[in-house]
């Protein structure tokens, strides 16, 4: 009976372990993934925006205002960027800048959806 128990905690022990590295990981990833949209964005679109997307354009709104009504963030900005991969970097960088109190980081946009 006891090492029934014993081997039961070790198994518990070890899913959490896994679940928590999983979690680091996505989160070392997210960062990375996000780092990686803000150097496309600034590198490709801040002349014209700012580094996040706060200048305003000539009919007074600025780009981020016109982002937090699109629907589809992903698909607005691969009207822009043709590469899915960087259109989805970009995304999550632009959605922690229309979101700067909730943590992206960990979280994935899905394609064709924006949080």
């Amino acid at each position: 009976m006891r090492r029934s128990g014993l081997i039961l905690s070790i198994a518990l022990i070890s899913t959490t372990a896994i679940a928590s590295d999983k979690d680091a990981l996505e989160s070392r990833s997210s960062s990375a993934l996000r780092a990686q949209g803000k150097k496309i964005f600034v590198s490709r679109c801040a002349q014209c925006h700012d580094e996040d997307a706060s200048k305003k354009l000539p009919d007074g709104t600025t780009l981020l205002q016109r982002l937090a009504k699109t629907k589809d963030l992903q698909a607005r900005l691969q009207t822009r960027l043709k590469n899915a991969e960087e259109s989805h970097a970009v995304a999550i960088y632009i959605q922690e800048l229309l979101n700067p109190h909730s943590s992206v980081a960990g979280q994935r946009v899905p394609q064709g959806e924006s949080h």
